[in-house]
């Protein structure tokens, strides 16, 4: 049975795991504390790529996308939000201003010696992105959003969130695996009690309780987006039900929506390699940089 002992042997592992495949964990100080981030060259010629993790994750469980986009850019970069991973919780305390400022300042900083870059976020990930671009927009090439956080909807909709990680990932975290999986691993009672264990956490549950419609995006900022973007949304997310609607009604016309049959509220774990190819079909056809690699499903 896992304990805490084992999970955070299973987070060290996974990072050092994407370590011997080449990228680089490094720290970036903020006014904030620290956060951390992975980095690797790229063997492709789109535009930076920065990859971001969803609530409860870290990088390194992207690691099979990572490793696909590498391919494909000339340098991709996938941090630890905040709290996750290996980054610090702020100074400040747990508050969505002070970590969207905490997460601006390690950005800015990485982004500083690059052109304009890729960005793609799934879920809380996606909410980072789009936060990101309204707080600099000249950073940011185009977007990719799965699934993204941040929508404006009615409390009742965040009740339900609140109670997916809250009540349910404690007292049946088998549903709370179902909601993430299309087809749940043989290892599910391993994944399950990990995510017991995550979201039992202090800080993630004292963040949960900002999963509130005062916190999030208003049909103003949507219309702020001038940059390509791309939402995925898949028919399966049961974790973030009925709220891809706000995106469709406050995002310009430019916006694509793409709805898989088939992609949960996670597709980078089940669906990588699809994933991974809309993600660059989509850039190639705004960057009009590379051509698709033959070797890009090998990973």
């Amino acid at each position: 049975m896992p304990t805490e002992g084992f999970s955070r042997f299973y987070n060290r592992s996974s990072s050092q795991m994407l370590k011997t495949m080449g990228f680089a964990g490094q720290y970036i100080e903020t006014s904030q504390g620290r956060l951390h981030y992975y980095q690797a060259k790229g063997s492709g010629k789109l535009p930076p790529m920065v990859v971001i993790h969803g609530f409860g994750t870290q990088a390194p469980e992207l690691y099979r996308l990572l490793l696909r986009l590498r391919r494909v850019t000339r340098w991709i970069i996938a941090p630890d939000l905040p709290m996750h991973g290996f980054s610090d919780t702020p100074l400040d305390g747990i508050h969505p201003q002070v970590l969207d400022g905490m997460f601006f300042e390690a950005l800015d900083q990485i982004l500083a010696n690059h052109e304009p870059a890729i960005l793609f976020g799934n879920s809380l990930g996606g909410l980072a992105c789009l936060r990101y671009y309204l707080h600099k927009p000249e950073n940011v090439r185009l977007m990719v959003l799965s699934s993204p956080g941040g929508a404006g909807v009615a409390d009742e909709h965040f009740a339900k969130v609140r109670q997916i990680f809250g009540e349910i990932s404690q007292q049946k975290p088998d549903d709370l695996v179902e909601r993430i999986y299309t087809k749940p691993p043989l290892y599910r009672w391993f994944v399950a009690k990990e995510l017991q264990m995550r979201f039992a956490k202090p800080h993630l549950r004292e963040l949960m309780a900002y999963f509130k419609p005062e916190y999030n995006f208003t049909h103003d900022e949507m219309q702020q987006i001038n940059v390509p973007t791309l939402v995925i949304w898949g028919r399966q997310d049961r974790i973030l039900e009925n709220q891809l609607d706000f995106f469709k009604q406050t995002m310009p016309k430019h916006v694509r929506f793409l709805e898989p049959a088939h992609f949960s509220h996670t597709p980078y774990i089940e669906h990588s390699l699809e994933l991974a190819h809309q993600i660059y079909s989509f850039a190639r056809l705004h960057c009009a940089e590379g051509d698709l690699p033959q070797h890009l499903s090998q990973a």
